[in-house]
């Protein structure tokens, strides 16, 4: 494991494209368990800096466009969009740690 404390709990679901009878789409979890928060940055400036990032204590199988939704250890819920996934490998023990930048994520 990383060097990271995973005290944050993330809900990663991706849309199946169908729909149920009450015409809600249908989403598929893929993964339900703690997760570490990276809160992004702001413009200053002219300067912009990083996105949210949330780290997974181990590979899985995300996806740009997934949905995605934060809850900190301290309460306050994010929820945003995939942008881009990373797996990064750990040279110590060769397991992986999942890296998301989360676009258009908000304060719920």
């Amino acid at each position: 494991m990383s060097d990271l404390s995973y005290n944050d709990h993330c809900v990663i679901t991706r849309s199946t494209g169908e729909t149920d009878k009450w015409d809600n789409l249908v989403s598929d979890e893929i993964y339900n368990d703690k997760c570490d928060f990276q809160g992004g940055g702001q413009s200053f400036n002219k300067i912009m800096t990083y996105n949210d990032k949330v780290y997974l204590p181990r590979f899985v199988a995300v996806e740009s466009n997934d949905d995605i939704v934060v809850t900190t250890e301290a309460g306050r819920i994010r929820k945003g969009v995939v942008k881009s996934v990373n797996d990064l490998k750990l040279d110590l023990t060769g397991d992986y740690v999942t890296e998301i930048e989360i676009k258009q994520s908000v304060e719920k």
